[in-house]
């Protein structure tokens, strides 16, 4: 417990320092920080839209220019990456309404490791194609609290802040998307028997 809290603690003190070596026009640190977060809001815009690796690089980027352009005016209170996924959720809402997405079956480019056999992997690949078709099927708001926090690793607290709604709002939609997926992968497992 005090290694977590110690790494939580240490995680937020080199955020503040990276960003005020940003705003004093260290390039270097802009790219620390984008390497730091760039694949967990990635993976996030992927999730979030069907699995469309294209529009989640092309929301990701955009994501990050937000928030260099942010940066200036930036005032640290509380986590940095509290704020950077409310710019990240906020700007997936704003696209979503402004887009009709077209649904594409998430891929994931993954090397079949000596150990492991090939009819592994393929399951794999099967198991998480059959979790992103039961993901797809929940409602935005649900959709969005179960890949905060199961995928993202953020707390119910943490999702609350960056939905803004209230905690035992985002413990609801997260337990009504558990319930949801649970119901869509039995029907899918009745349906493969």
């Amino acid at each position: 417990m005090k290694i977590e809290i110690y790494a939580r603690e240490k995680d937020l003190i080199d955020d503040y320092l990276l960003i005020m070596r940003i705003k004093r026009g260290d390039t270097d640190a802009w790219e620390v920080l984008v390497d730091k977060y760039y694949d967990k809001i990635y993976a996030y815009c992927c999730r979030r839209f069907f699995g469309n690796c294209d529009l989640a690089e092309d929301l990701t980027q955009d994501i990050f220019l937000k928030v260099v352009r942010a940066i200036p005016t930036y005032r640290y209170k509380g986590k940095f990456y509290n704020y950077l996924y409310t710019i990240t959720v906020n700007h997936c809402n704003s696209f979503a309404k402004k887009k009709q997405i077209e649904k594409v079956e998430l891929s994931e480019n993954t090397l079949v490791d000596d150990t492991e056999s090939v009819i592994d992997e393929l399951t794999k690949q099967e198991d998480n194609q059959l979790i992103q078709a039961a993901l797809d099927k929940l409602p935005d708001i649900q959709r969005e609290a179960v890949i905060l926090r199961y995928y993202q690793d953020l707390k119910v607290k943490e999702i609350a802040k960056v939905t803004g709604v209230g905690v035992a709002t985002a413990q609801s939609r997260i337990h009504q998307g558990l319930k949801k997926l649970e119901k869509y992968l039995k029907m899918e497992d009745f349906d493969n028997d």
